[in-house]
Formats: C-alpha cells, structure tokens, sequence
C-alpha cells in the first residue's frame, strides 16, 4: 500500500450514510480497485463487518469478487453468532449484579449492542464487556463474578504499584452463555476528568433490564475513550471502529452539545471530518489547515512510521523518567522489576523498536 489517504476514504465512503450508493457503485467498480488494501485496513480498524453490512445495505454487494463476498459474509456470520452470546452474557452479569442491588452500568462495545443503535447486531466487533460500579461497590461486585466463575487474570507488576481505570481482568472458560472476558471499572479515565461524565453512573437508563449511558454520555465515552485511552489525541490519528460509532450515535443524538467545544473533542471531529461528511454535517465541526497534516503523513508512509515513532518515544520518555525514580526510591518497586527484567526488557525493545 503506497498511499493510506485514498484506502482510508474508500472506507469512509463504504461506512458512510452521507455517501450515496450510485456515487460509490462507481469507485468500487473499477477494475484496478484494490480489495486487498480495504480488507487489511479494516481488519486492523476492526471495521470488516461493518464494511459488510454498510455494502449490503447500499445493496452494493454485486461489486465484489464472488471469493471475498464469501469471506465478508464468513466473518460477519462469526461475529454474529458472538455478540448473541455476548448479548446473554451481559445480561447473566447485570441479573447478578442487579440482585445484589449493585449499581453499575455497561460501557463501550457493550453499552453499544445493547442500545439497539445498529441495525444489524454483527456491525460491531467486541473485545471485552465493560462495566463501571460504584466506587464504594466494585470490590463486592468484583468478588461476586469470581464467586460466579470468572477467574482474575495474572496481572504484572504494575497493579500494585500504579492506579488503573479497572480492576484485574476477569476470564471465563467459553460456553454457549459465556464468551468474552470482564473488565469491571472503578473509573473511565486514570489521566482525565471532565465533570459531565462523572454523573454516568446516576443518568444511567435502563435497555430490558440492563443499565447503559445516557445518549449524551455514550457518545462522549465513545469519542474520549478513543482519544485518551486509545491514544488518538496523542498521535492525532482516527479509528474506524469509533468513527463508526460516533456517526451511528450522531444519526439520533438529540442531547446537549456544549462540550463538542472541548478542544480534545473538537480535534476527534475535525479528523474524522476528514474522511466522514457525516460528522461535518452532524457537528458543524470543520477540518482545519493543522488536520490535513494527517493526510500528509497518510500519503507518505514512511514518514507517517517515522512521526508516530518520535510520538511515542516523546510519550515514553517522561513515563521512564518518573519509573526511574520510583525504582530508585521504592525497594519494593525496585525488587519486583528486578525479578519481572526480562518480560520488562522485551516489553521495551517492542515499544522503541522502529519497524
């Protein structure tokens, strides 16, 4: 792939509402379209059954070679079948919590699904469920899944030392009601605080029995966890599979809209608002002259890895820095990264590797 720009608007287009079918019919017919390059960039964006269902709807599936219809049909069919079980899963936990009269609520992929906001359940991969409890909750809710069979994956050393936004990860042997791991939440950010989502847990509502955001604070959670805790806001980046999100919430969001003039939100619509119209269209939210540096980048991939590369060793540095010194005053630290040096030191070969 010599240029990600055109890839990345092809997907655009796919995913779009505001794109019309003639108008796309006529992209993607042409005999030197390259599927290749759509199908290794949505799997990486985790977008390919989305891709499906947005080409179906566009009844555009005609366009394809016979062998990939067969392989996105194959893939969405599995995702399908997943998030049903998924679907069951969530509501085991949320009768168990809610029985308990635990407060909690459904976050991220989860929250998404159960919403009803798309209109096929397989559009939307899924890794984890994710939940948030109430602070002065998590730890029963937390011992109540293991009592209910899910096991606390091993974590490194970092739990003990450094705060996180949920507890160990909890694992679960696959069944037929039983498929995806749990993170159970004492807070949706460890490095920001904006007010109006502190209030998630009290403007829950409720979807056949179980708890999610509020309209406002499921597209905000969308937008932030992408660019906190995704890093998007650091490399200046987007993502398929929250733009996705985003532009599915924006078709019906009727709530406040003051905080899209918060500059980490303004910046996830502005480079979105590259490829999507739907997000201009939704937002009034315009690209600026700073955003279409990131088309350069895409356009020139070599210097693209070379940028995000000086990113993260910039974003790595300070990280070393306040570790270093945790290492040499903290005897406890120091004892238990001595004893984990060899995942530590693979671990940091990966991140400042250039390639």
């Amino acid at each position: 792939m010599n240029n990600f720009a055109i890839t990345y608007q092809h997907i655009a287009d796919i995913l779009s509402f505001e794109v019309s079918a003639s108008q796309l019919e006529q992209t993607l017919s042409d005999p030197s379209f390259d599927w290749d390059d759509i199908v290794q960039e949505g799997s990486k964006h985790f977008v390919i059954p989305a891709i499906y269902c947005r080409l179906k709807a566009k009844q555009l599936l005609h366009v394809l070679p016979e062998d990939l219809i067969s392989y996105l049909e194959y893939v969405t069919d599995e995702n399908r079948k997943r998030n049903e079980i998924i679907l069951i899963q969530t509501q085991a936990i949320s009768q168990l919590l809610n029985a308990h009269k635990i407060e909690h609520v459904f976050l991220k992929g989860t929250a998404l699904l159960l919403s009803g906001c798309f209109n096929d359940l397989a559009e939307r991969m899924l890794g984890d469920i994710d939940l948030i409890v109430n602070a002065q909750q998590i730890n029963e809710a937390y011992t109540l899944l293991c009592d209910n069979g899910y096991i606390p994956y091993q974590q490194t050393l970092g739990h003990q030392f450094f705060e996180h936004k949920h507890l160990p990860r909890l694992e679960t042997e696959v069944s037929s009601t039983r498929i995806a791991a749990v993170e159970v939440h004492s807070k949706l950010f460890v490095n920001y605080n904006y007010d109006n989502l502190n209030n998630i847990l009290r403007d829950k509502r409720q979807h056949n029995t179980t708890n999610i955001p509020s309209q406002e604070h499921l597209l905000m959670h969308t937008i932030l966890n992408f660019q906190i805790n995704d890093q998007g806001a650091l490399y200046n980046s987007i993502s398929f599979r929250p733009a996705y999100d985003a532009i599915v919430l924006l078709q019906n969001y009727s709530g406040s809209k003051p905080w899209y003039a918060l500059p980490i939100i303004k910046n996830f619509f502005r480079y979105t608002g590259l490829f999507f119209k739907d997000i201009t269209t939704a937002t009034h939210i315009k690209p600026n002259i700073f955003n279409h540096f990131y088309l350069f980048k895409l356009q020139h991939i070599r210097f693209y890895k070379c940028w995000n590369y000086l990113l993260n060793l910039g974003h790595l540095i300070p990280i070393l820095l306040k570790r270093g010194w945790l290492f040499i005053s903290n005897s406890a630290y120091r004892k238990a990264i001595i004893r984990d040096r060899h995942r530590i030191l693979a671990h940091f070969r990966q991140n400042i590797n250039f390639f």
